[in-house]
């Protein structure tokens, strides 16, 4: 029988800070090979739920498994305890990560930014790791510009690289955190172009995005979120075209007018 476990399961997840209830239980389901683009007004949880997905912020309660282990945590008789650093890192290095900025190594140059982490982490062959970075750079349509540093790139090159360096380590799952949020109008287009193959290659991915018409060409299902919760998901055409809930139907209405 093939394996139905999901890619990423969330059950219940709460997340506050201080008095800050970001995460009020969070249920979610995302398939492999699924695109899934969460939407929703700034301070709704968004970008909290990736990161918690990541393990870059902790649950205060409920489960994040992906594919079918936590994170961060193993479970003892019910119990969730955390994991050493080293075994964290292991798990995480299976999640790619892009954020809105691009975290590149300053003192790197393209091609370096990729290779580090296979290298150092992975204990990848170093002549194998480069020979990937390269042609990762010429799917994200940067041929040529392995030797450059990212102050030398415009902000959607730089994002491009980021992309490629997060897809250097072959994870099976991406985290997009509003890739594009940082980027000028007109370099918007590129770094979806690229977010757009992915997908079509079958890669799975959860996308924070302000793209309404990214998220209706791409998405298999799109999900609102408010106030940290999840109130609408469903497939693109039907949230985006023809939302249940009246906040979904207002948000949208909002960010097409």
């Amino acid at each position: 029988m093939p394996d139905t476990t999901p890619a990423m399961r969330a059950e219940g997840v709460h997340k506050s800070y201080g008095d800050l209830h970001v995460l009020r239980g969070v249920d979610m389901d995302v398939h492999a090979g699924q695109v899934v683009c969460l939407i929703g007004p700034s301070g709704s949880g968004k970008s909290t739920f990736l990161r918690c997905v990541n393990h870059l912020e902790t649950v205060d309660a409920g489960r994040l498994l992906v594919f079918g282990e936590p994170v961060g945590y193993r479970e003892e008789r019910g119990v969730l305890r955390e994991l050493p650093n080293r075994e964290i890192c292991r798990r995480r290095s299976e999640i790619g990560m892009v954020f809105q900025r691009f975290n590149l190594f300053s003192h790197m140059t393209a091609i370096e930014n990729l290779v580090e982490a296979p290298i150092r982490v992975l204990k990848r062959d170093k002549e194998q790791a480069f020979e990937e970075a390269r042609e990762l750079l010429d799917r994200v349509g940067l041929s040529g510009k392995e030797h450059c540093y990212p102050s030398a790139l415009s902000g959607g090159q730089q994002q491009r690289v980021a992309i490629a360096r997060s897809l250097a380590m072959r994870p099976k799952l991406m985290l997009f955190d509003e890739p594009t949020s940082a980027l000028d109008p007109e370099l918007v287009g590129e770094v979806l172009a690229v977010m757009r193959d992915l997908a079509e290659s079958g890669m799975t991915m959860i996308v924070v995005t302000h793209e309404i018409g990214f998220a209706r060409e791409v998405a298999d299902v799109v999900s609102f979120m408010d106030h940290g919760l999840i109130v609408e998901s469903g497939p693109g055409e039907q949230v985006l075209g023809n939302p249940e809930h009246a906040r979904t139907r207002e948000f949208i209405s909002k960010v097409l007018a």
